[in-house]
């Protein structure tokens, strides 16, 4: 089967990671996918230029053109403007490949893929990792705001099918008039072949802690949203008590200053380990070297894959306890959970783990089935497309 890729970013962080992997796994289940995309060579460069970073809920700080920062008023002229070209390409695309169908990931005020797909009587997939326009009202920066929300509810509307990452996200959606029949949950995956619990990360522990440390860490591109500060707060209440306790910090982003000044303010720095940026393929190891694995914070609709991730090395996972998060997790059974943003809360559940070596590698093992069992895969999620779109020949292939 032929499939039509069409997004409209850079290709990098979360973004890049989640494109890669999709058309990876939709190749893998035998079909051929051809990918639409403004700055196509840097959506498919190699995962090896990624850098530890970003998730699912990642947002950048402001829109630039050529690494030059612009209002977001003339981001909105030019996101328009962009389904002038879009549906050119689009259309030669559909009319040069004959797709099955048409997956596209959205973007603020793109339309081109809904029109192409109208015009030549395809089916529409639309991935939506975030409701955008209540996203950029929510932080002030959008101008165009009612005709960005119009244009994202009639896109979900008229779609096959919307996948959402979460049901937090469906039921927002649902309340702007949206047709639950017309959304499918989809939550983000992992790629079981490099993230599972055989991942040796001995080496990483050597670079960076002594050999009898016990490591709490977080993985991800760091901004002041994701909680990394309350994290070293919780490690701080519990370093007298657990001298052999250490922090890992992996990853780049604009909070790292502040959370380096937050460690020597507290008197930390022997404690805690900043490793800066690290290339996509070393995040497994770093991942593995953790006896503990923190999400710390995460936007209320959000499907963070640095969980899935921490989940299929078998790492004891501590999560804040939201609706997203427990759509995936159980508390005290695949990941202990705190109330969301209390910090103290968070010391305790840490100091739960540290206490208690058996808990916490009961915790590990139990979270690695979950994604087996939860088919928390991105092979699982192209076949869940591919049945969305055309359920017979998903029933032939499985049959076969």
């Amino acid at each position: 089967m032929k499939i039509l890729y069409h997004h409209r970013t850079r290709g990098e962080d979360a973004q890049g990671i989640h494109i890669r992997a999709l058309c990876t796994a939709f190749r893998e289940l035998g079909h051929e996918v051809h990918m639409v995309a403004p700055l196509q060579r840097r959506a498919e460069a190699s995962p090896a230029a990624t850098p530890a970073g970003a998730d699912a809920d990642d947002r950048d700080a402001r829109p630039t053109l050529k690494g030059v920062p612009i209002p977001f008023w003339f981001y909105e002229l030019l996101s328009l403007a962009y389904n002038g070209p879009a549906f050119v390409l689009l259309l030669w695309a559909v009319l040069r490949h004959r797709p099955a169908f048409i997956y596209e990931r959205y973007s603020l005020f793109s339309f081109a893929g809904r029109l192409v797909a109208w015009l030549t009587r395809r089916p529409l997939v639309l991935e939506v990792n975030a409701p955008l326009s209540l996203e950029l009202q929510t932080h002030g920066d959008l101008v165009l705001r009612r005709l960005a929300q119009r244009i994202e509810d009639w896109l979900c509307r008229r779609a096959t099918r919307t996948i959402v990452v979460t049901q937090a996200m469906a039921d927002i959606f649902a309340a702007r008039g949206v047709p639950r029949e017309r959304l499918m949950v989809m939550p983000n995956g992992v790629d079981g072949a490099r993230f599972n619990p055989q991942v040796d990360g001995h080496s990483v522990r050597q670079r960076y802690v002594p050999a009898q440390a016990r490591v709490v860490g977080f993985v991800g591109w760091i901004r002041p949203w994701h909680g990394v500060d309350g994290l070293i707060h919780a490690c701080a209440a519990l370093a007298p008590a657990y001298p052999d306790l250490h922090l890992l910090i992996v990853g780049d982003g604009p909070a790292l200053p502040g959370l380096r000044k937050l460690a020597a303010d507290l008197d930390l720095v022997e404690r805690i380990h900043f490793t800066g940026a690290v290339e996509r393929d070393a995040i497994p190891a770093h991942i593995a070297a953790l006896d503990i694995a923190v999400q710390p914070d995460v936007t209320d609709y959000a499907s963070p894959i640095k969980l899935f991730e921490y989940l299929a090395l078998g790492r004891a996972v501590v999560a804040p306890d939201k609706p997203n998060i427990r759509e995936v997790v159980d508390h005290d059974r695949s990941a202990l959970l705190f109330p969301a943003r209390d910090w103290d809360a968070l010391a305790e559940r840490l100091s739960n783990l540290l206490a208690d070596d058996a808990a916490r590698i009961r915790l590990g093992r139990r979270a690695a089935a979950l994604v087996e069992e939860g088919g928390y895969t991105w092979q699982a999620n192209a076949r869940h497309v591919i049945a969305s779109v055309c359920p017979s020949d998903a029933t032939a292939r499985d049959t076969a």
